[in-house]
C-alpha cells in the first residue's frame, strides 16, 4: 500500500502565479500530477498552507507541521499523514509523471529509508538527486525531524543521515528514458517548454 504525497507549499514567484493551476492541454499542471499519482497511490494528500485555493480538487489536505522550513517540512508533514508506510512525494508542477517509473521505485524501496533517483551516472563526481520524486518510509519520520532541530534543510542532505538507495540513469531510463517524470516547472520559459512536450507527447498518441 502506497501514500502519494503533493507538495504544493512554493511561492511561485518565478512564475508571477500559483503555477499549480496553469494549463497544459485540458488539465491544469496539478491536474496532470494528481491523474499521474492516482494510478500508483492508494491514499492521495495534498501539502498546502493554502487549502482554499485548492479545495475543489476534493483531495485530503494537511497543511506544514513544522512551519517556514521548506520542502523538508512538506515531506514531513506528507510522512506524518501517511497511512502507509510507504510515501511517494511529487511536486505540484510536474506534470510528465511517469507511472512505470513510480511503481519501480516504489518495488525497490525494501529496507531502505528512501529510494531517490540521480540524474547523474555512476562514474560522475557529483550527483543530482530528485528529491521531488522520490519514495519515502515513514522510517525517515525521526531522522527528519532531528534534521529540522538542526537546522538542516536540504533535502539532498537525507543521503547523509539515512539509508538511501540512489537510482542512477542506467536504471532509471528502462521506465522512462527521457526523464520527463523529474521535469518540473518553474519559470514561463520552463512552462513554454512544458507546452511542447505535451504536445509532442500528444502527437506520439495519435500516431
Amino acid at each position: 500500500m502506497v501514500t502519494g504525497v503533493i507538495l504544493a507549499g512554493g511561492k511561485s514567484r518565478r512564475m508571477g502565479q500559483n503555477k499549480a493551476f496553469l494549463r497544459l492541454g485540458s488539465d491544469t499542471l496539478i491536474g496532470h500530477v494528481i491523474k499521474g499519482m492516482k494510478s500508483i497511490a492508494d491514499e492521495l494528500l495534498l501539502i498546502t498552507n493554502k487549502p482554499d485555493e485548492y479545495a475543489h480538487l476534493d483531495i485530503e489536505m494537511h497543511h506544514d507541521i513544522i512551519q517556514n522550513v521548506g520542502t523538508l517540512g512538506g515531506i514531513h508533514s506528507g510522512l506524518k499523514n501517511a497511512s502507509h508506510q510507504t510515501v511517494i512525494c511529487v511536486g505540484c508542477d510536474s506534470p510528465f509523471l511517469n507511472p512505470n517509473l513510480l511503481n519501480y521505485l516504489v518495488s525497490v524501496l525494501g529496507n531502505y529509508d528512501a529510494v531517490m533517483p540521480t540524474t547523474k551516472k555512476v562514474s560522475d563526481t557529483q550527483k543530482t538527486l530528485q528529491t521531488l520524486c522520490t519514495v519515502y518510509s515513514k522510517q525517515c519520520i525521526p531522522i527528519i525531524e532531528e534534521m529540522l532541530q538542526q537546522s538542516e534543510l536540504r533535502v539532498h542532505a537525507l543521503q547523509e543521515h539515512a539509508n538511501v538507495l540512489s537510482i542512477h540513469p542506467e536504471k532509471w531510463k528502462l521506465y522512462d528514458p527521457d526523464g520527463l517524470s523529474f521535469f518540473n516547472i518553474n519559470t514561463p520559459e520552463d512552462y513554454i517548454h512544458a507546452q511542447s512536450i505535451y504536445e509532442h507527447l500528444l502527437n506520439s498518441t495519435r500516431k
